[in-house]
């Protein structure tokens, strides 16, 4: 009987966490603050304006567009995930790591309300011309709506946010693409970590396998009883 009873619940929390945990991207954003990056040629800008730190030989998608509450929608240029990867000279010829956080360094006016992250997509190129390409949605963070970045270090080199995750196919070609919404100011830097930061599991999942162990123990401890 216990076994039965065990069965039953381990199908029941694994079907939760099948409604919790739907198909989707991996992309995790960060707004907490609690690991701060500094934009240096080591981690070079993807998407920026023309105060980032490139190393030789790797380009981005530079602009000084910004202000007014407007929108805007970039792409970067193309680049190779390789691997193994050495900063900063493996950048050199639009090279990128297959593993890798970006930090987003925001630039937001005073008393103009919260810029939001509309998305942020990581697009498969058919080669480095990048004519042909479609997003890769493992790889991209699509939110349901617009996600508030936080003011942490306004527009000073450092992260006010991070999108943790990526992770790519060696010797393919990316290129990526930042939806920015309530622009107020300057360029954000949008700029690659190598390696990946530690996630924090969602709230949702952390529940509900709490849940399910805590089940599992007074199962356990009714089935002892009988015994």
């Amino acid at each position: 009987m216990f076994q039965a009873l065990k069965t039953t619940l381990l199908v029941t929390v694994i079907g939760a966490l099948g409604v919790a945990i739907p198909a989707r991207a991996t992309i995790i954003f960060d707004g907490s603050g609690t690991t701060v990056f500094q934009q240096t040629a080591n981690s070079p800008c993807v998407i920026g304006n023309n105060s980032c730190n490139q190393p030789a030989g790797f380009t981005d998608f530079t602009s000084a567009n910004g202000g007014g509450g407007t929108s805007y929608d970039f792409f970067s240029p193309v680049y190779q995930a390789i691997t193994p990867f050495t900063a900063p000279g493996s950048y050199n010829g639009n090279k990128i790591p297959t593993a890798f956080t970006i930090g987003i360094d925001e630039n937001i006016a005073a008393g103009q309300g919260a810029e939001t992250l509309i998305f942020f997509r990581t697009l498969l190129c058919t080669d480095g011309t990048g004519t042909t390409c479609s997003v890769v949605a493992a790889n991209s963070y699509q939110p349901g709506s617009p996600t508030p970045i936080p003011n942490i270090n306004n527009g000073n080199g450092f992260s006010d946010a991070l999108l943790v995750g990526f992770s790519l196919t060696a010797n393919s070609f990316y290129k990526f693409e930042a939806s920015v919404g309530n622009d107020t100011d300057g360029m954000e830097q949008f700029f690659v970590i190598p390696g990946n930061t530690p996630a924090v599991p969602e709230p949702v999942t952390s529940a509900l396998v709490g849940s399910g162990l805590v089940a599992l123990f007074f199962v356990r401890r009714r089935a002892a009883r009988k015994a």
